[in-house]
């Protein structure tokens, strides 16, 4: 008897275990979207450290470069993270340039 009547309280409580959980399975469809604001504020920080830390870099770049060399033009500064390939083309650039 006692045996029987616990096994039929675990019935009792399993099945309203699984009514609201097809509740909430039912609901759940409705539910708002997750916000996109702190994935986006996150995104927005990410850049503008970046930003700031390449302008720290490049700086500090110039500034050791006029401790070594006073009064010398400085050089553009050599990419950090890309080992690639690339080309600057300085004439364009030069302060005695023809055609000025």
């Amino acid at each position: 008897m006692i045996g029987e009547s616990l096994w039929r309280l675990l019935a009792r409580r399993r099945e309203a275990k699984l009514e609201r959980e097809q509740m909430w399975d039912a609901l759940e469809q409705y539910e708002r979207p997750k916000s996109l604001t702190p994935f986006l504020l996150l995104n927005v920080a990410a850049f503008y450290t970046g930003v700031v830390a390449a302008a720290i870099t490049e700086q500090l770049h110039k500034e050791r470069h006029w401790e070594k060399h006073p009064g010398e033009a400085i050089p553009i500064m050599k990419p950090v993270l890309y080992m690639g390939p690339y080309r600057v083309r300085r004439e364009d650039f030069a302060e005695n340039a023809p055609g000025q």
